[in-house]
């Protein structure tokens, strides 16, 4: 039996729900978006980075990626709404405000240690007061901040440009495919190898040579931080919304779920 613990803190004049299902803590990332109304939440959501670390954090906690990023339509007004595993939500967050991360790490620790949190809005300058009881946790929180800050900031104006093309364009990562399946991205990867669509090379995947000339996927730059905090770019295989008919249709008739 699933126990469920939800709590609603405000920031930015925005109710914001976070809930506790069994110790893990999910946050609705609608709601987020209302606080954040000059932040595209959809682009950071289908960013490379956050693409793969969706992909990897499912892969480790052996769930789908659906398991990370719910989508929840209809029945109560309440549950509506996209909701990130604290995890996701985390990452979300920084790409937001660095405040607001903090804000929400605060939070979803309040509710897992204690089952609740507390509802009033919260100034930077309280935060700042209750977030750390250690000048040593405090300098450990900074420079790890900094680094993801810097790191952010680098990454940005590719991250931005190469998002509003791929958008533009209407084009699609397996990510997204793979969530209105229900499935991982890397299960969906290796189905699509199995059933002889695509081959994996130099860690990008290509369409096999009789599907390449049918318009279902490209091939475009994307942005990325090496080891040595390098901005760098890669190929990535993107998925058209043909190519995405034809996915679906092929994995509804291979599983008999059609």
């Amino acid at each position: 039996m699933t126990m469920e613990t939800i709590q609603i803190f405000n920031y930015n004049n925005s109710d914001i729900t976070i809930k506790n299902e069994n110790g893990n803590v999910y946050v609705n990332l609608t709601e987020i978006a209302k606080a954040f109304p000059e932040k595209n939440l959809s682009q950071i959501l289908n960013t490379q980075a956050m693409s793969d670390y969706v992909e990897k954090l499912a892969e480790i906690r052996n769930v789908t990626s659906a398991d990370l990023l719910r989508v929840t339509k209809g029945g109560n007004p309440n549950e509506q709404g996209t909701w990130a595993h604290q995890k996701v939500a985390l990452r979300v967050c920084q790409y937001l405000s660095t405040d607001f991360a903090i804000l929400v790490d605060t939070k979803i620790e309040e509710l897992i240690s204690k089952g609740y949190t507390k509802l009033d809005t919260i100034s930077k300058k309280d935060l700042a007061r209750m977030l750390l009881e250690s000048e040593e946790e405090k300098e450990a929180m900074k420079l790890t901040i900094d680094a993801q800050t810097k790191e952010l900031q680098a990454s940005a104006p590719k991250v931005e440009y190469f998002d509003k093309v791929l958008e533009s364009k209407g084009y699609l990562t397996v990510n997204m495919i793979a969530a209105e399946l229900g499935i991982s991205n890397i299960k969906l990867n290796r189905l699509l190898c199995d059933w002889g669509i695509q081959y994996k090379q130099t860690d990008c995947y290509f369409l096999y040579h009789k599907y390449r000339d049918r318009g279902y996927t490209v091939h475009r730059p994307h942005p990325y931080i090496d080891s040595a905090g390098q901005t760098k770019t890669r190929q990535h295989m993107y998925w058209t919304e043909s190519g995405k008919r034809n996915v679906i249709e092929l994995y509804n008739r291979k599983t008999g779920t059609a």
